[in-house]
């Protein structure tokens, strides 16, 4: 007899009737799924009767499994009789491998990222088809929006097969033009600034600025609603855009339609709920005043500040909603504050997690909320901004998690960490170093203590440096700071070599969380020779010193002096800062009381800000400095400790160390010979430096730079003002020795310029081209410059 159950055949011998009772039931076909896998899904079960009902049952139950393709239940007669169920399958095949062909724009690694296919796992159709549509989102979000994706299985083997994706990804899309219609209160230039997707520039062949791209166009519209909601515009309509690509398919031109709407104001504001004093003690927090224009960043300012106000006070689950009514007749919008503070809570426990390296301690010390302590919303986001100063991480963040009760909270500080290590060797070339050879090791985060340690060695045409540092940021874990460091250098000016060895030894104290005082005792050895310094000393060329009526000048010794500072530091990062403050003020002593052969008075100080400009990659960061350095014993300041400018690490544009005042002299061996000049440096030096960093290639570490540069250095001993005359009637006030304080201003150098930093495995390059803006007599521009280091 023949039956079929669940549309699959289900056939009997002619003499098994359907209540016969199961002699047993065989499985065959399966060869990954276990037998015994198989058996345990059916309900027919040897022994009992054979009933159709059943076996439909198992069909199901078998097909739920996802793993057959086709599952066939029939009998066959033993040699008793009765009737024995044969369950005959067909498995489905296995993946061994996922593979993706055509592409070529696009990371494999990016691609990997969205599949979700595991090899060896059963093919599903439904799913395959879900990941093909997961790479076509992904191309449509590069850009690709003409890409499309297909699939294949291809057979390996009776029980394997291949599943590969097809990419076509056609070229990107680039954004044609950006229309806005209906714009009267904003204009389109502001418009266009709001949002992300813009044409093409000069700098699209470098990263993804100009391509058309439907997710990012889908944040702009939620960019223009805030700019709007900003200016009043409560009731603004912006409607889905208008697309229309170009016939070629390489363009996209976007039409935005909106509709304004009226403009608002604030009406009456008010705050309500669980306070704590009365509502007049809460509207301090509130800076929007009723006729004000309507802005909703505002309004989100105002609930975030009185929020925080709440959880300052140890409510770390206040919520505080702003209620708005629209009053349309007379444009106003009526603001009311719910507060919920809920319980007062204390800190359980801080646990820390993501540290591999950095000890617990080190971190913890930089918190301003301990175990115990009644929650501040303030302290945890001060605590999560001082953990982000120490530069050792990528990221940190702090959670808040219930505790043991109600009362208590758990703080989770997450953090992922940077490398702060590095070991290098090389050798490179620097337009101002020429061939140099170097050699460092160096941790910022030294056995994970937050200790910093340095050594290096360098060599180069100008130059030979060996040096130690160590600094300790917390000592013993307190405020205050110790360091050493040890050094011997000797650098090349052209005529002549400065050669110095010494040390000095620093403690600071942490006076708030960003100042700090210092105090520094320095001993180092000066000796100026004939030559240029470095390899220069192992047998290169030697030039004879200027005359004897100049000889103070070239004055060595032991210097032993004292230094005295004062800073400032707010930067979000050491190593990377993009907004923030950082400034320090100095005095050094070197005289008879210290010891020091070198008598002078060193002070002067730096200051920096840095700023993100608006919600932009591009970062501004300014500079200005002053020294000031005057001699103690009537001799006065050797050329040794006199500032000489011009390069890649203040003016840049003109020659290294080239600006400054120049004596005009005759060398010891030419009697009778023509003047020439000699830099004199200055002991007065004024820099100023401003400049915007953006990224290029953010994955490569790539970014460029444009900046404006100013600055001189001046000579206020008028000891050497006969030299200048010597040479010219009319010395220009950029080299002039004896130039008024009046005329220094005037005096000032200046450049522009642009350049291209790479955060590179062996360290920080800066490739950087300066434009003299005032080049004297006799100088040449610096051309490209070349360095390994950061900026200020």
């Amino acid at each position: 007899m023949c039956l079929f159950v669940a549309g699959v055949a289900f056939a009997d011998a002619a003499d098994v009737e359907v209540n016969d009772r199961i002699e047993r039931v065989e499985i065959r076909g399966n060869r990954r799924i276990e037998t015994d896998a198989v058996r345990v899904q059916l309900g027919s079960k040897a022994g009992q009767p054979l009933d159709p009902a059943q076996v439909r049952a198992d069909i199901r139950a078998l097909w739920k499994l996802g793993v057959f393709s086709n599952v066939a239940v029939f009998t066959e007669p033993a040699p008793s009789g009765a009737p024995v169920l044969v369950v005959e399958l067909e498995e489905r095949p296995s993946i061994r491998k996922v593979l993706v062909a055509g592409y070529h724009e696009v990371k494999l690694d990016k691609l990997n990222d969205v599949l979700d296919l595991e090899r060896d796992s059963v093919v599903d159709i439904a799913a395959i088809r879900r990941n093909r549509d997961k790479l076509a989102e992904l191309y449509t979000q590069q850009g690709f929006y003409l890409s499309t994706v297909d699939f294949d299985l291809v057979p390996v083997s009776a029980s394997e097969v291949d599943v590969r994706f097809t990419v076509d990804e056609h070229a990107k899309v680039k954004v044609g033009d950006i229309t806005f219609v209906g714009n009267h209160a904003v204009s389109t230039s502001d418009l266009r600034d709001a949002i992300a997707t813009r044409k093409p520039n000069a700098l699209s062949f470098m990263n993804d600025s100009g391509v058309y791209r439907q997710d990012i166009l889908e944040r702009d519209l939620v960019m223009l609603s805030a700019l709007y909601l900003d200016r009043g515009y409560a009731q603004v309509k912006i409607a889905a855009p208008t697309l229309r690509l170009s016939r070629d398919g390489r363009r996209m031109y976007v039409t935005i339609s909106i509709d304004e709407g009226p403009r608002f104001a604030f009406g009456s504001i008010t705050v309500k709920g669980d306070l704590i004093g009365t509502p007049a003690d809460q509207q301090r927090f509130v800076k929007a005043r009723p006729g004000d224009t309507f802005s909703r960043t505002q309004a989100e300012r105002d609930r975030k500040a009185l929020e925080m106000y709440y959880q300052d006070q140890g409510y770390a689950y206040a919520n505080v909603t702003p209620r708005m009514r629209v009053d349309l007749p007379n444009r106003r919008i009526e603001t009311v504050y719910e507060i919920a503070r809920g319980k007062r809570v204390y800190v359980e426990r801080i646990a820390i997690r993501g540290n591999s390296k950095t000890r617990d301690k080190v971190i913890r010390r930089e918190m301003k909320i301990t175990e115990g302590e009644l929650f501040s919303s303030t302290a945890v986001e001060a605590s999560r901004r001082r953990i982000m100063v120490l530069g050792f991480f990528e990221s940190a963040t702090i959670g808040i998690a219930r505790g043991s009760s109600d009362e208590f909270v758990v703080l989770n500080v997450e953090v992922i960490e940077r490398r702060t290590g590095s070991f290098q060797v090389g050798a490179g070339f620097s337009s101002q170093e020429a061939f140099l050879l170097q050699g460092q090791i160096a941790h910022d985060n030294f056995l994970g203590r937050g200790h910093s340690l340095s050594a290096q060695a360098m060599f180069s045409r100008t130059r030979r440096q060996f040096g130690f540092r160590f600094v300790e940021p917390s000592f013993l874990d307190t405020d205050w700071m110790f360091s050493t460091e040890l050094y011997n250098q000797s650098r090349g000016f052209g005529k002549f070599s400065r050669n110095a060895t010494g040390g000095a030894l620093t403690w600071g104290y942490q006076l708030t969380d960003h100042a700090r005082a210092s105090l520094t005792y320095r001993l180092e050895h000066v000796d100026i020779s004939s030559g240029t310094g470095s390899f220069a000393n192992f047998g290169a060329r030697t030039e004879a010193l200027p005359t004897l009526d100049t000889a103070n000048l070239f004055r060595g010794g032991w210097t032993s002096s004292v230094r005295g500072s004062f800073g400032w530091d707010s930067r979000d990062n050491r190593f990377a800062a993009a907004s923030g403050w950082h400034a320090n003020v100095f005095a050094e002593y070197a005289g008879r009381e210290t010891g020091s052969e070198n008598q002078f008075v060193r002070w002067g100080g730096f200051v920096r800000h840095y700023r993100r400009l608006a919600d932009s990659p591009f970062v501004l960061r300014l500079n200005g400095e002053l020294g000031v350095t005057t001699s103690l014993d009537g001799k006065g300041v050797p050329l040794s400790e006199r500032y000489l400018l011009g390069g890649i690490f203040d003016v840049r544009g003109y020659t290294a160390r080239s600006l400054g005042p120049q004596l005009y002299v005759q060398n010891a061996s030419d009697v009778g010979a023509r003047l020439d000049p000699l830099p004199l440096g200055g002991n007065l030096q004024l820099i100023g430096n401003a400049e915007i960093e953006f990224p290029l290639v953010k994955k490569l570490g790539l970014s460029g730079v444009v900046f404006f540069d100013i600055g001189n250095a001046y000579n206020l001993e008028r000891r050497y003002c006969s030299h200048a005359g010597a040479s010219s009637t009319s010395t220009p006030s950029t080299v002039d020795p004896c130039v008024s304080p009046a005329g220094m201003l005037g005096g000032l150098r200046k450049s522009i310029g642009a350049g291209i930093r790479w955060n590179s495995p062996m360290g920080p390059l800066r490739f950087e081209w300066g434009l003299p803006l005032d080049l004297g007599p006799n100088e040449k521009p610096s051309g490209l410059d070349f360095t390994i280091g950061t900026s200020f």
